[in-house]
């Protein structure tokens, strides 16, 4: 695995998407390339006034993928950020298919049956609709560990056990 590329808005279960994806590719030595999709442009050549909103997007777009990028730290996976444009999941699969990545991920928030099919998911498209493998990373009302959390976690039961009296098991 060379390249992921991992799709983020500003909501908490995308930063779990980030934080699985920073790992994943610190792990594998894979680059990490964070994305932020706004609407196409639907006023060109229209007032300053809008001109200004969208700059305003993109800075926000960009502030918020900087942000997400220093979870990377010195000892992360390399990484880059992009903005773009369009409908989220056909602008996240051009890009995936013309960066060639490996991976795309992207995080989907808990929604009932109905609210997905009368509203769609992001998610959901890319599932269908993209060229390259997709790793959907779920809402959860605890944080995802990973296998060193676990590992840590099975240890602090294991001597929480011992102390009481018991064998670990």
């Amino acid at each position: 695995m060379r390249r992921i590329l991992v799709a983020v808005d500003s909501t908490e279960v995308a930063r779990e998407a980030t934080r699985v994806a920073l790992e994943l590719g610190g792990r594998v030595g894979a680059h990490v390339t964070l994305v932020h999709v706004l609407p196409a442009s639907v006023a060109e050549g229209e007032t300053a006034d809008f001109a200004a909103f969208e700059r305003a997007c993109e800075d926000y777009a960009r502030g918020l993928l900087e942000e997400l990028r220093q979870h990377t730290g010195r000892s992360g996976p390399p990484t880059s950020i992009a903005v773009l444009h369009g409908e989220p999941a056909a602008a996240i699969s051009k890009a995936a298919e013309a960066e060639d990545v490996n991976l795309v991920i992207v995080g989907t928030r808990t929604r009932g049956a109905l609210a997905r099919t009368l509203l769609g998911s992001v998610a959901d498209t890319l599932l269908r609709a993209c060229p390259k493998p997709v790793m959907v990373v779920p809402e959860s009302g605890r944080k995802v560990r990973t296998r060193q959390e676990d590992a840590e976690r099975d240890l602090v039961d294991a001597l929480a056990f011992t102390k009481q009296g018991g064998a670990p098991g």
